[in-house]
């Protein structure tokens, strides 16, 4: 048994030899990089330019922010927003295209909704028809005014309108009179310059908006231009007691977005507002809504209640 275990550990030379390299290759990984360390001498980082190049950047960004919110007026998000979009140069609204549009800064389906137009014979007489478009309100027509290439009035009357009417017969003509909130067609047909197929627009805008408060709102109807206007405006008049008011304490998101001076954003906020706070006690209490700014709440001030009609 000794023999056998002493034959087991036995080794001959080659074997020794083998073992000893194995022993100096395993110290060696063990403690060739801890001679390494210790005699390489540490290299010193230094930050300071890096440090100067953040200052730099932070004060940068700092400048920035507060240049951005010196600019932006919170209170008049959308003058904002259309102040940074819109890029005006010199254009006549009448042979721009729909590329041409877009270099303005209308989205593309905006600009092909404005050459649609165009194309079903809309024109643009004077700066101001340019206000008639839906996707123009007054801050970006505030923007685009003076790149209009167009005269800020016209001369001459509006003639073109294919009704007829009867020739003089030797009685001085006396002009129909009609009020816009109540009239029918039948009775808007009688003020010269406006035909079947205009009355029907005035009503069909009259119904969506419940009713008018200023017959300035007419230049707001489809194909309506100044010149029209001009002809038409000394025989209407409104009659504000006859509007259709909304309850903004009772009315839903959708019935109030209904309405082509409140858009999903306003009457959402309208409605979050109503749920957080409560019922509102006066009007005024809307234009603590960032989105409805005075020229806004003005315009919608007719056309809204917080109680119900009597």
């Amino acid at each position: 048994m000794k023999n056998k275990v002493k034959e087991f550990l036995h080794f001959g030379k080659s074997e020794r030899n083998a073992i000893a390299i194995l022993i100096v290759a395993i110290l060696g990984v063990f403690l060739l990089p801890r001679y390494i360390f210790s005699i390489q001498q540490p290299t010193i980082i230094d930050n300071a330019e890096f440090s100067r190049e953040i200052d730099e950047f932070l004060k940068r960004s700092e400048k920035t922010v507060a240049a951005d919110q010196r600019e932006f007026d919170f209170t008049r998000p959308d003058k904002s927003v259309a102040k940074d979009r819109i890029k005006p140069f010199p254009f006549d609204p009448n042979q721009l295209d729909q590329k041409g549009w877009e270099k303005l800064g209308f989205t593309e389906r905006q600009a092909a909704g404005i050459v649609k137009f165009k194309e079903k014979g809309g024109k643009f007489r004077v700066k101001t028809d340019v206000k008639k478009l839906f996707v123009v309100d007054d801050e970006i027509y505030g923007l685009l005014e003076s790149y209009i290439q167009l005269p800020d009035k016209v001369e001459t009357a509006y003639t073109s309108d294919k009704k007829e009417y009867p020739k003089s017969s030797g009685k001085e003509y006396i002009p129909h009179r009609a009020e816009l909130n109540s009239a029918d067609s039948a009775s808007l047909v009688k003020v010269r310059g406006i035909g079947p197929a205009f009355a029907k627009r005035i009503m069909r805008y009259r119904d969506k908006l419940g009713g008018f408060s200023d017959i300035g709102q007419l230049q707001e109807v489809y194909g309506m231009d100044s010149a029209r206007f001009i002809q038409i405006q000394e025989n209407l008049f409104a009659d504000e007691g006859l509007i259709k008011k909304i309850n903004i304490n009772k009315a839903s998101l959708d019935e109030l977005r209904a309405h082509p001076y409140i858009d999903y954003y306003i009457a959402k906020a309208i409605v979050d507002k109503r749920i957080q706070k409560g019922a509102y006690t006066d009007l005024i209490e809307i234009k603590e809504i960032p989105l409805i700014y005075e020229s806004l709440f003005l315009k919608l001030r007719p056309y809204l209640t917080v109680k119900d009609a009597q």
